[in-house]
């Protein structure tokens, strides 16, 4: 599943997907004209709960 979200305010994509990386994880741009915009994530694969708990834990440290 591949999903689309907003960029948060004062966030860029660079910024958000090098801090991610840095945790483990790998986002998407959005593509075309939102790709200033939006980012996407893919859920894909062996994951649990726990995964999500700790992607949903890395995205609110690097927004703060």
């Amino acid at each position: 599943m591949l999903r689309a979200y907003r960029l948060p305010a004062g966030v860029t994509y660079e910024a958000l997907h090098d801090a991610l990386k840095a945790k483990g994880f790998v986002i998407y741009v959005g593509q075309g004209g939102l790709s200033k915009e939006l980012f996407r994530i893919s859920t894909m694969g062996a994951l649990d709960a726990g995964d999500m708990d700790r992607l949903i834990l890395a995205v609110r440290d690097v927004v703060r």
